[in-house]
């Protein structure tokens, strides 16, 4: 099923600029290392084909996820927002088709649901206009910049 889902990925940025945005390679090494973590987490979307999918893993003060960039995040998650538990979502792909547009939506707070977690984090690109654009009118808020993770990225919290 990871073809499909990075056949899925792909197409759901065919028409967003940027080179990091296609990287099949990277979105599935993302994937990988995510599914390594305790409590990882891999929702899809199906009709005939695959519509969405959305993959993360929890973080939280009991130790897990206190790793590497994990622990980072969450020293800077449990400063912005005083809470040190919360779900990561790695990735959040839906086909593009307007139809599927509330799709990736549900399967996010789905996963939140699931993981009894009422803090979510992703981390987008600042360039990742559309997708700072659809978290946002999902009433998530942009938490700025994080210093000490890896390239340029910029967390994203629900509550």
């Amino acid at each position: 099923m990871e073809e499909d889902i990075a056949d899925l990925a792909a197409e759901s940025v065919a028409d967003t600029p940027g080179e990091a945005f296609h990287d099949r390679a990277d979105f599935l090494r993302r994937l990988a290392v995510s599914a390594r973590r305790p409590g990882f987490a891999l929702l899809v979307a199906e009709t005939t084909v695959l519509v969405g999918c959305v993959f993360g893993f929890p973080v939280g003060p009991d130790g897990s996820g206190r790793q590497g960039i994990a622990g980072t995040l969450q020293e800077t998650v449990q400063r912005l927002t005083s809470r040190a538990r919360f779900v990561v979502l790695t990735q959040v792909v839906a086909h593009p088709h307007p139809q599927h547009r509330d799709i990736a939506r549900r399967l996010q707070q789905h996963l939140l649901t699931d993981r009894h977690s009422s803090l979510g984090v992703t981390l987008l690109h600042p360039a990742d206009r559309a997708g700072q654009a659809a978290f946002s009118c999902w009433g998530w808020e942009n938490m700025g910049e994080v210093i000490g993770l890896p390239g340029r990225v910029a967390p994203v919290c629900s509550s």
